[in-house]
């Protein structure tokens, strides 16, 4: 009896026991199944489907006649999305072989990551089909492992154009740090330079989205969603494509000429062409240049140049302005009525100045009597020593700035731009030094704009590249307009007298006499920039048509002697091919 009491008591409490556990297990499990249903569901459907991004295509550019400069092909991007962790190091080890990458370069982007443990992570762009087909071949061994046809960016004219186009590139650290927060992704590529970094927000599409559902592999094993990308703006530019072919070939011919000659500083050099009448900048080359689509794979090559070819001396270089300046002086004499058209200096060859300051012309030349014109057609050096003397420093250095000297032309199309400077004064005998375009340093952009304001009399525009941006579907969403930065008002008779002394020096007598016979009438005048012991640099500006100017010319050839030994033949090959009716081709 008291054995059977025990039992039930036993038996009681084992049910109780089962009960409760079966409540607690119930309860669990409903807590599991209803309060956090939602949140499994969501785990689990993260288990299975992966959120891709689509790259959107970046915008192309054009030039003014729809040359296309920078374009888009497909290519192969070798990714990583979910790495197993247990085979991350066989896998990162044969990548970085396989694709000649760095291990530790593969490991620090993993390790960018962070917490987005199910986003792509791109590792390779533009990869070789061949490598494609042995990463497909071991599909099985390489989870995680995504292989994708992405947008590469291409420039098909090669090196044309290459210092204004710049060049794309993967998103640097400070840079993700910066855009992190308008979408852009650590492993995106964007633009590093020239105007595809400057208009970045422009040609940079919107990335689309595509859900899909994996295997164990990451294979897709399925598409559940797919919202396309929206392709970038495209930009077309003031550059014409001819003219700029011109004046790099023109200007690379030259320089290995000059070498080949002997001349063992000569090597850098850079031209702009500006239409007068806009501002719109039809040429832009710097020399030696480089090849935008193999710029990072060149990098280490180009960086040892001492010619530095990665950067653009046409708006960073900085030079001595050399005799292009007298024209300042000119204008400066003619406006404060100094002289006339028909007032006359004597060049002896010799002259002093302040009482003990001795000046030379160029070879000691004694040229005579000279009025304005004589004096800029030969660049007589007595002459506008005179008009530096009898003007003041003062007032020389102010129509020097009327010109834009000593401060940026306001180029905001592509980015670093330099002022350049005015000489200053320290003893009376820098006015002289200055009147002759001594000790001012200007960039060659800034040499064109003063070329373009001589050839439209007087107004100065901003310097632009970018015409119009078009959207993916035609509509035009920015368009340029001419910018009048300032209105110089001097005398219409002044301005005349100007054209016809630049007019004599393209004719015979003149110091650009080699551009005589040229199909148009040329406005020219030609500078040698003294550096030093080293060589002077050789500089030309000039306009055509002088009657009804279409183009203004700016010339800087580092090094290169003087103006008419190396600048203008340049100026004689692209006036001569740019300004001789092209044949049309049946």
């Amino acid at each position: 009896m008291a054995m059977t009491k025990s039992l039930q008591k036993r038996l009681r409490t084992f049910s109780f026991a089962v009960i409760f556990v079966t409540l607690l297990l119930t309860a669990r499990l409903a807590w599991l199944q209803i309060y956090r249903y939602d949140d499994y569901v969501a785990k689990a459907e993260n288990n299975r489907l992966r959120d891709l991004p689509i790259t959107a295509t970046r915008g192309e550019i054009v030039d003014r006649h729809g040359l296309k400069l920078a374009t888009n092909r497909p290519g192969f991007t070798v990714s990583i999305l979910d790495l197993d962790r247990k085979k991350a190091p066989e896998i990162i080890q044969y990548l970085s072989e396989i694709l000649e990458i760095e291990a530790e370069e593969i490991y620090e982007k993993l390790a960018q990551q962070q917490y987005k443990s199910f986003a792509p992570i791109r590792i390779a762009n533009d990869v070789p089909f061949e490598i494609v087909a042995k990463l497909e071949e071991r599909r099985v061994d390489l989870p995680g492992v995504i292989i994708e046809t992405q947008p590469v960016r291409e420039y098909p004219q090669q090196s044309l154009a290459a210092h204004v186009l710049g060049y794309v590139g993967a998103i640097r650290a400070e840079q993700y740090q910066e855009l992190k927060n308008q979408g852009y992704r650590f492993t995106d590529i964007i633009g590093q330079s020239g105007l595809e970094a400057a208009w970045e927000k422009y040609l940079r599409g919107q990335d689309g989205t595509l859900r899909v559902e994996t295997d164990r592999f990451g294979n897709r094993v399925r598409v559940i969603e797919q919202i396309d990308p929206i392709p970038g703006n495209n930009l077309k530019l003031t550059l014409d494509g001819r003219l700029q072919e011109i004046v790099e070939r023109a200007l690379s011919e030259k320089i290995t000429e000059l070498q080949k000659n002997g001349v063992k500083q000569a090597g850098k050099g850079a031209v702009v062409a500006i239409d007068p009448n806009t501002g719109g900048i039809l040429a832009m080359a710097s020399y030696p240049s480089f090849n935008p689509n193999s710029f990072f794979a060149d990098y280490n090559e180009l960086v040892a140049d001492p010619h530095q070819p990665q950067i653009n001396k046409a708006i960073q270089g900085t030079y001595p302005v050399g005799s292009t300046f007298k024209l300042v002086g000119t204008l400066a004499a003619l406006e404060e009525g100094v002289i006339t058209k028909n007032s006359r200096v004597l060049c002896r060859g010799v002259k002093s100045f302040f009482g003990s300051d001795r000046r030379r012309c160029f070879g000691s030349h004694a040229h005579g009597a000279l009025n304005v014109v004589g004096a800029i057609r030969i660049s007589c050096n007595i002459f506008f020593y005179e008009m530096g003397y009898r003007l003041g420093f003062d007032r020389l250095s102010a129509y020097a700035k009327d010109f834009g000297f000593g401060q940026p032309t306001g180029l905001t199309d592509i980015r670093g731009e330099r002022a350049g400077s005015i000489a200053a004064y320290e003893y009376p005998g820098d006015v002289l030094t200055a009147a002759i375009g001594q000790k001012h340093e200007i960039t060659p952009l800034q040499l064109a704009n003063y070329a373009a304001i001589l050839a439209n009399q007087g107004i100065r525009y901003r310097p632009y590249l970018v015409q119009e941006v078009v959207s993916h579907d035609g509509q035009v969403i920015f368009k340029a307009q001419p910018e009048v930065l300032d209105r110089l008002p001097y005398a219409k008779e002044n301005w005349e007298i100007a054209r016809l002394g630049m007019e004599a020096v393209s004719q015979p007598g003149g110091t650009a006499s080699l551009l005589r016979d040229l199909p148009v009438k040329v406005a020219s005048k030609t500078g040698s920039a003294q550096t030093g012991n080293k060589d002077p640099h050789s500089l030309y500006i000039g306009y055509a048509p002088s009657e009804a100017p279409e183009v203004a010319l700016a010339i800087i050839l580092e090094h290169s002697g003087l103006g008419g030994q190396a600048a203008v033949p340049v100026a004689k090959q692209i006036w001569e091919e740019y300004f001789t009716p092209v044949a049309e081709e049946n």
